[in-house]
């Protein structure tokens, strides 16, 4: 009998809780009726947004979404300019450095429903933020260059002289370099780095420049690439290939939050929440895009986060503009 009271106590809580739910996106749809607008801040491909914004845009026809495409420092500054002069035009905002704006109370908390499909280390646990989607920071290498024998199996295999002068990197490899100080120990970090430094590196500037090139054949190995990239030029019959057995792979999170003073709170929380979902993640996903949602298919079959030594990057890396002093200093850039 006791039990009987616990199943059906469970079930009546899932019902109300359902029904509360129901109830608030009857209230958000109310009032995001009379605001009729959402802008999104984004440095996500503008393509990209365009095709989530007008899957929301069916979903809900009478809210029209306008996308502000920019850089994710660029965004950050934005916000803190408007807020500094008392405007605020932006209602979700997205950047890696998102969590420059959290700590100065700009973005306020949320738990929108999808949210729920997320693993706890891809989300903010007060609410503030998700990762709308994820980059995984490998090794690539020129297949046609480079056998999978002679590859560079782990980060330190990339200090072998065989890779002198034959590494290409991204000059802005900031989150990289940072990441794996935290991950390895500042002590261990710091003496890999400065190795690497003298490994004569080829610099260049944007992930997709530096795997085309690899591609090319400029240089045969690229120290940090995004695997979804090669996997496209790959599919195209380029001779590119990632390493899958570095231990770590860190992970940028490209993470998306709702500003404090929203002018169209009830319209945000609608599309902060249907990006989260799975109709929208798999939007991205078709355009080659990485979601942290559990129920979301990798890209392809060697991209299952589950047999990947994933380390997310702390969203607080890039609020450190020590780092990239101090990367820039490391590796002889000015």
């Amino acid at each position: 009998m006791r039990l009987l009271f616990l199943a059906l106590s469970t079930i009546l809580s899932a019902f109300a809780f359902s029904s509360a739910y129901a109830q608030s996106e009857d209230d958000l749809v109310a009032g995001a009726k009379k605001e009729a607008k959402v802008t999104f801040w984004s440095g996500m491909a503008l393509d990209d947004s365009r095709l989530v914004a007008s899957g929301f845009e069916k979903k809900y026809p009478f809210i029209k979404v306008d996308i502000f495409r920019a850089g994710g420092e660029q965004i950050v500054n934005r916000a803190i300019a408007e807020t500094g002069a008392g405007q605020n035009t932006a209602d979700v905002l997205n950047a890696f450095a998102l969590k420059v704006l959290q700590e100065r109370n700009f973005l306020q908390p949320y738990a929108a429903p999808e949210a729920a499909a997320y693993p706890a280390a891809y989300k903010d646990p007060k609410n503030f933020w998700v990762s709308l989607k994820n980059n995984y920071n490998v090794i690539g290498y020129n297949s046609r260059l480079v056998s999978p024998q002679e590859a560079p199996k782990n980060w330190e295999d990339l200090l072998h002289p065989r890779w002198k002068d034959k590494l290409g990197m991204d000059d802005e490899e900031y989150f990289w370099y940072a990441g794996m100080l935290k991950h390895w120990g500042e002590a261990k970090g710091k003496k890999y780095m400065e190795a690497l430094a003298k490994q004569g590196i080829q610099w260049r500037n944007g992930h997709n420049l530096l795997v085309e090139l690899m591609g090319a054949g400029e240089y045969p190995v690229s120290v940090v690439i995004y695997p979804e990239r090669a996997e496209q030029l790959k599919a195209k019959g380029q001779t590119v290939e990632w390493v899958k057995t570095t231990d770590p792979i860190l992970v940028n999170m490209d993470i998306m939050g709702i500003a404090a003073k929203a002018p169209h709170p009830n319209a945000a929380k609608l599309f902060f929440n249907y990006v989260l979902s799975k109709e929208a993640q798999m939007i991205l996903h078709s355009r080659h895009r990485i979601s942290a949602r559990a129920d979301i298919p990798p890209l392809v079959a060697s991209m299952e986060p589950k047999n990947l030594p994933l380390v997310p990057l702390d969203p607080a890396i890039p609020t450190n503009a020590s780092i990239v002093r101090e990367f820039r200093s490391v590796f002889g850039l000015k």
